[in-house]
């Protein structure tokens, strides 16, 4: 039961993806960026990578990190999206099933101890990410527009994280 209530929190909670110290992941060995898109890189559910896509990927990449979307996305939205920048990506991901993470690392030749992800989603993303066994960073959503079935998810996150504490 105890690993299982771990699968729920994070290793960090940011406000969003600009506050995050990429620097001190650096220097802690951590060298891929594994990220959700929908609402962690971009709004829910957009087609153009925008100046905050940008920004954050151009961050990491200048702290030395190694990037790949990783999204549920069942379409080849992400990857259309994710070659614009132009970075990695990995489809389908299928979580909160570790599968898509996993495919991911092996994509990269990434070892999981060398990992973080960042996603906005506990139930999805966060729950991956800690199944997988990389370090996971839960960031605010970029907005409130969301498709139906992520807002009927969200006051469960909101029960999840006061029990939690985080």
């Amino acid at each position: 039961m105890m690993k299982m209530l771990s699968y729920l929190k994070p290793d960090a909670v940011f406000e969003n993806m600009r506050v995050v110290p990429y620097s001190e992941l650096k220097e802690k060995g951590y060298q891929y960026a594994l990220l959700d898109l929908d609402n962690t890189l971009a709004e829910d559910h957009v087609t153009e990578p925008t100046p905050y896509t940008f920004e954050i990927i151009r961050s990491l990449q200048d702290n030395g990190f190694t990037c790949c979307i990783v999204s549920n996305a069942k379409s080849t939205r992400s990857a259309e999206f994710a070659a614009k920048i132009p970075i990695d990506c990995l489809s389908y991901a299928n979580k909160p099933s570790p599968s898509g993470i996993i495919k991911a690392l092996s994509l990269l030749n990434a070892p999981k101890n060398k990992a973080v992800f960042f996603g906005d989603q506990i139930l999805t993303d966060v729950i991956a990410a800690r199944r997988a066994g990389i370090y996971t960073i839960l960031v605010e959503p970029i907005t409130k527009r969301e498709v139906f079935y992520v807002r009927l998810k969200r006051p469960l996150e909101k029960i999840i994280r006061f029990f939690m504490q985080y």
